[in-house]
């Protein structure tokens, strides 16, 4: 007796397990993707990024120079170059309905704009273009300029794996109601622009830290003496900054 019950009570498991099964399968695929909101195919990203050729200005003193680079009395600066980007970012997301009443996010566009606005690099005018003390100043600065326009590459890098982030996120989102699609579409993209701008910020911060390597006293003092100990740099350049 106590065997034939136990036989029949797994026989009543068994069926209950594949009437849950049987039910599952024959649901609807729209009810069996509730959990999940992946996009149905990756956004298109596009970095538009406008350059800007360095414009050289020859025609500032090597006072102005050291005024404009901080004035720091311990060096002399010889040379000098800015360079300054303004950033924007667009992303378009498109409501994909999933079942009655139910929405999920598909990310469509992913589009940051950078322009450069300034890239000036400054050669005092008390150096003669042809000379060896121009020459090397020239030559530095283009080592800063080279860094600058590195930034673009960094960014493309930073732009691939922010999307991979957004599409990760918005695939672990839920199908919501109507009502909430707006909300959610702001607040994905105030999320992803910040996220933007503080990637362009640590490009920026690691592109101050390059120039700093190449800025150093030993550096200063290499160039200084490039030319000879009784070249501009010691004479003409010290004089006029007095």
């Amino acid at each position: 007796m106590g065997r034939q019950k136990n036989q029949i009570g797994k026989g009543s498991i068994v069926f209950a397990l594949l009437t849950v099964l049987a039910v599952l399968v024959m649901l609807p695929g729209s009810a069996r993707a509730q959990g999940s909101c992946a996009p149905i195919s990756a956004p298109k990203a596009f970095l538009e990024f406008n350059r800007m050729d360095p414009m050289l200005d020859r025609y500032r003193s090597i006072r102005w120079l050291n005024s404009r680079a901080g004035g720091d009395s311990r060096y002399l600066v010889t040379g000098l170059t800015e360079y300054e980007v303004n950033a924007s970012f667009d992303m378009r997301i498109e409501p994909r309905q999933v079942g009655p009443g139910r929405y999920c996010l598909d990310p469509v566009l992913v589009n940051p704009k950078v322009d450069v606005v300034k890239h000036l690099v400054y050669i005092p005018a008390e150096l003669e273009r042809g000379t060896c003390e121009y020459d090397v100043v020239y030559a530095h600065e283009g080592e800063h300029v080279k860094i600058n326009q590195g930034m673009e590459d960094d960014i493309r890098v930073a732009l691939d794996d922010l999307v991979k982030d957004i599409v990760g996120k918005v695939g672990a989102m839920f199908p919501m109601p109507a009502d909430n699609v707006p909300g959610a579409m702001r607040r994905l993209h105030s999320e992803y622009g910040r996220d933007f701008k503080r990637r362009l910020n640590d490009i920026r911060r690691r592109s101050a830290e390059k120039h700093k390597r190449i800025d150093t006293p030993q550096e200063y003092e290499k160039l200084s003496l490039a030319c000879g100990p009784n070249s501009a740099f010691q004479t003409v350049l010290q004089d006029a900054a007095r």
